[in-house]
Protein backbone atom coordinates (compact mmCIF):
# COMPACT_ATOMS: atom_id res chain seq x y z
CA UNK A 1 0.00 0.00 0.00
CA UNK A 2 2.88 2.22 1.20
CA UNK A 3 4.21 1.82 -2.88
CA UNK A 4 1.02 2.96 -4.23
CA UNK A 5 0.29 5.75 -1.85
CA UNK A 6 3.45 7.79 -3.05
CA UNK A 7 2.49 6.58 -6.50
CA UNK A 8 -0.84 8.77 -5.65
CA UNK A 9 1.72 11.16 -4.45
CA UNK A 10 3.77 11.97 -7.25
CA UNK A 11 -0.34 11.60 -9.45
CA UNK A 12 -1.25 14.37 -7.17
CA UNK A 13 1.66 16.71 -7.28
CA UNK A 14 1.33 16.58 -11.00
CA UNK A 15 -2.35 17.60 -11.01
CA UNK A 16 -1.49 20.83 -8.70
CA UNK A 17 1.00 21.51 -11.33
CA UNK A 18 -0.84 21.79 -13.84
CA UNK A 19 -3.64 23.16 -11.93
CA UNK A 20 -1.47 26.00 -10.73
CA UNK A 21 -0.58 26.46 -14.66
CA UNK A 22 -4.13 26.74 -15.70
CA UNK A 23 -5.57 28.70 -12.55
CA UNK A 24 -4.21 31.51 -10.20
CA UNK A 25 -3.92 30.57 -6.66
CA UNK A 26 -7.06 30.37 -4.61
CA UNK A 27 -7.88 34.44 -3.86
CA UNK A 28 -9.86 33.15 -0.75
CA UNK A 29 -10.97 30.60 1.54
CA UNK A 30 -14.75 30.67 0.01
CA UNK A 31 -13.11 30.40 -3.43
CA UNK A 32 -11.02 26.70 -2.47
CA UNK A 33 -13.96 25.55 -0.21
CA UNK A 34 -16.01 25.66 -3.24
CA UNK A 35 -13.18 24.51 -5.78
CA UNK A 36 -13.17 21.66 -3.32
CA UNK A 37 -16.99 20.99 -2.74
CA UNK A 38 -16.89 20.99 -6.58
CA UNK A 39 -14.09 17.89 -7.13
CA UNK A 40 -16.29 15.79 -4.19
CA UNK A 41 -19.33 16.10 -5.96
CA UNK A 42 -17.66 14.36 -9.12
CA UNK A 43 -16.18 11.87 -6.97
CA UNK A 44 -19.51 10.96 -5.73
CA UNK A 45 -20.85 10.98 -8.98
CA UNK A 46 -18.43 9.03 -10.27
CA UNK A 47 -18.69 6.34 -6.71
CA UNK A 48 -22.57 6.06 -7.44
CA UNK A 49 -22.11 5.12 -10.76
CA UNK A 50 -19.28 2.32 -9.36
CA UNK A 51 -22.10 1.11 -7.18
CA UNK A 52 -24.74 1.02 -10.29
CA UNK A 53 -22.44 -0.96 -12.67
CA UNK A 54 -21.78 -3.36 -9.12
CA UNK A 55 -25.24 -3.89 -9.01
CA UNK A 56 -25.94 -4.73 -12.33
CA UNK A 57 -22.83 -7.20 -12.44
CA UNK A 58 -24.47 -9.09 -9.60
CA UNK A 59 -27.67 -9.21 -11.25
CA UNK A 60 -25.33 -10.91 -14.68
CA UNK A 61 -23.57 -13.04 -12.63
CA UNK A 62 -27.26 -14.55 -10.81
CA UNK A 63 -28.27 -15.08 -14.24
CA UNK A 64 -24.97 -16.50 -15.69
CA UNK A 65 -24.78 -13.79 -18.04
CA UNK A 66 -21.55 -12.39 -19.95
CA UNK A 67 -20.37 -9.58 -17.95
CA UNK A 68 -17.08 -8.48 -19.91
CA UNK A 69 -18.36 -5.36 -20.96
CA UNK A 70 -19.71 -4.20 -17.66
CA UNK A 71 -16.46 -5.07 -15.97
CA UNK A 72 -14.48 -2.70 -18.66
CA UNK A 73 -16.77 -0.33 -17.89
CA UNK A 74 -16.35 -0.53 -14.17
CA UNK A 75 -12.94 -0.48 -14.33
CA UNK A 76 -13.30 3.05 -15.96
CA UNK A 77 -15.41 4.21 -13.82
CA UNK A 78 -13.64 3.43 -11.18
CA UNK A 79 -10.37 5.35 -12.33
CA UNK A 80 -12.50 7.80 -12.96
CA UNK A 81 -13.23 8.42 -9.74
CA UNK A 82 -9.40 7.80 -8.79
CA UNK A 83 -8.69 10.51 -10.95
CA UNK A 84 -11.38 12.86 -9.13
CA UNK A 85 -10.33 11.69 -5.58
CA UNK A 86 -6.61 12.50 -6.74
CA UNK A 87 -8.02 16.35 -8.14
CA UNK A 88 -9.71 16.57 -4.73
CA UNK A 89 -6.17 16.14 -3.00
CA UNK A 90 -4.24 18.64 -5.21
CA UNK A 91 -6.71 21.03 -4.78
CA UNK A 92 -6.69 20.60 -0.97
CA UNK A 93 -2.94 21.32 -1.23
CA UNK A 94 -3.64 24.08 -3.82
CA UNK A 95 -5.80 25.68 -0.32
CA UNK A 96 -2.85 25.30 1.71
CA UNK A 97 -0.67 26.76 -0.53
CA UNK A 98 -2.62 29.56 -0.95
CA UNK A 99 -4.26 30.99 2.69
CA UNK A 100 -0.15 30.11 3.40
CA UNK A 101 0.92 32.65 0.03
CA UNK A 102 -2.02 34.79 1.74
CA UNK A 103 -0.37 35.45 4.83
CA UNK A 104 2.50 36.52 3.71
CA UNK A 105 1.63 39.19 1.68
CA UNK A 106 5.49 39.72 0.48
CA UNK A 107 4.89 36.56 -1.72
CA UNK A 108 3.06 36.31 -4.52
CA UNK A 109 2.62 33.49 -7.25
CA UNK A 110 2.54 34.08 -10.56
CA UNK A 111 3.04 31.76 -13.99
CA UNK A 112 6.16 32.01 -16.38
CA UNK A 113 4.42 33.68 -20.14
CA UNK A 114 7.21 31.17 -21.43
CA UNK A 115 7.04 27.88 -19.81
CA UNK A 116 4.05 28.00 -17.68
CA UNK A 117 5.53 27.12 -13.98
CA UNK A 118 4.47 28.61 -11.36
CA UNK A 119 6.87 31.20 -9.74
CA UNK A 120 7.04 32.06 -6.45
CA UNK A 121 8.09 35.91 -6.11
CA UNK A 122 9.38 38.11 -3.42
CA UNK A 123 8.58 41.83 -4.31
CA UNK A 124 11.59 43.16 -2.68
CA UNK A 125 13.40 41.08 -5.98
CA UNK A 126 14.32 43.07 -8.71
CA UNK A 127 13.81 41.78 -12.73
Amino acid sequence: MDKLINSVKLLVDGELIDANKKFPMFSSNHEAYAVLVEEIEEAEYETERIKYYLNNLWMSVKNNSKEYELLKTLKLTAMKAAAENIQIAAMAQKFIDSEAIRENTRVLPTVCSKCKDLIINDESATE
